[in-house]
């Protein structure tokens, strides 16, 4: 129903990519479809207050989410959930999109703090709970996780492991794959195509196989990434880092590519999914590691959509290299049928039609 009242609660400032996408300088992926909800007539807020120095919760939550994330290395933003208290009584359905910024809901939820449905999207803390369930943190996220009124997952690994370790009766996590900005993405471009690409921050990034794949290539790699990410790692001379860049830095950097290359160590989590939508909405072709992150989260075809390539395997993902370049048109069309994919399947205008069914039956 579209006169409910919905509250999006983002685990970073949002307000920046927002005004950016309506200025046409920025994809709107990280509003996960509020802004079509809001196309479509539905009534949705969201608020960047939390994140202002006069958040005097911070400093009073700081020790239990600093704890946490010691355990998981994946926050938990209790600070935001208290300073947004006072707004939740003027919502009908709030949405916690990732983990850090969901979690706190449902613990609200848990003690009786929040009436309102909360739709939980989870997007990694699968991977951070794997061997720490029965840790103390574990213990709790296995008590405030049923409380979600829709609990949606990007990946089937992600809610395997929430049904055999953490308790979730099987068929209440509701699958929702990623979307992303395809008309962003998809912009053509003068630029000479003429560098093969990787881009990343998420942990599970495996940059130490890509470096091994390429060494002596005869063509240029750009890799872009947080400074974690390549940490004592020895760099070839045919690679140029790009640490933190924004989205738009990155989007030139897609229309320079040849192809593009998703190494990923498989952390049993969502991982790569992102990037993987953004390449194949750019029409390039992507090597993208067999990590069930990434296999069990869409219905690309091998061979007709994108090709895996052997996680932590060197040799395999550099064969796959040589192949794509070798046999340009093989590469091209796959580009061409994976953005076709994209567009027809994963955009955020789809990610906010599941959403509005979700909310419909709450």
């Amino acid at each position: 129903m579209k006169d409910k009242k919905i509250l999006f609660v983002y685990r970073t400032k949002r307000i920046p990519a927002y005004q950016a996408w309506r200025k046409n300088l920025g994809p709107d992926s990280l509003l996960f479809g509020f802004n079509h909800l809001k196309k479509m007539g539905y009534k949705v807020d969201f608020f960047d207050d939390a994140y202002s120095p006069l958040n005097f919760y911070h400093p009073l939550f700081y020790p239990l989410e600093h704890a946490i994330i010691n355990k998981l290395d994946m926050g938990f933003k209790l600070d935001q959930a208290a300073y947004l208290l006072p707004k939740f009584k003027n919502y009908d359905v709030i949405v916690g999109t990732g983990d850090s910024a969901g979690l706190p809901l449902l613990a609200l939820k848990y003690f009786g703090i929040i009436k309102q449905p909360v739709i939980f999207m989870t997007s990694g803390i699968a991977g951070a709970l794997k061997g720490k369930a029965n840790t103390w943190v574990g213990k709790f996220y296995k008590k405030i996780l049923h409380k979600a009124g829709v609990f949606t997952s990007y990946s089937q690994i992600e809610t395997d492991f929430f049904e055999k370790e953490m308790g979730i009766k099987k068929g209440k996590i509701k699958y929702m794959p990623l979307g992303t900005d395809w008309q962003y993405f998809s912009q053509k471009s003068k630029a000479k195509r003429e560098i093969i690409s990787a881009v990343g921050t998420e942990l599970s990034r495996d940059y130490k196989t890509l470096f091994k794949a390429i060494e002596d290539l005869p063509i240029q790699v750009e890799v872009a990434c947080h400074p974690d990410n390549i940490k004592n790692l020895k760099i070839p001379e045919n690679v140029k880092i790009h640490l933190n860049i924004t989205v738009q830095k990155v989007l030139k950097i897609y229309q320079r590519s040849i192809l593009s290359i998703i190494p990923c160590i498989e952390r049993y989590r969502s991982s790569g999914q992102m990037v993987l939508l953004e390449t194949a909405s750019a029409g390039l072709p992507v090597i993208a590691s067999k990590i069930k992150g990434i296999t069990g989260a869409f219905s690309f075809k091998e061979g007709k959509h994108l090709l895996y390539s052997n996680p932590q395997d060197p040799v395999d993902l550099r064969k796959k290299i040589i192949f794509l370049l070798n046999h340009p048109d093989f590469a091209n069309n796959l580009g061409r049928e994976a953005s076709k994919f994209v567009k027809n399947n994963y955009t955020t205008v789809h990610l906010a039609r599941r959403l509005a069914q979700f909310i419909t039956r709450l």
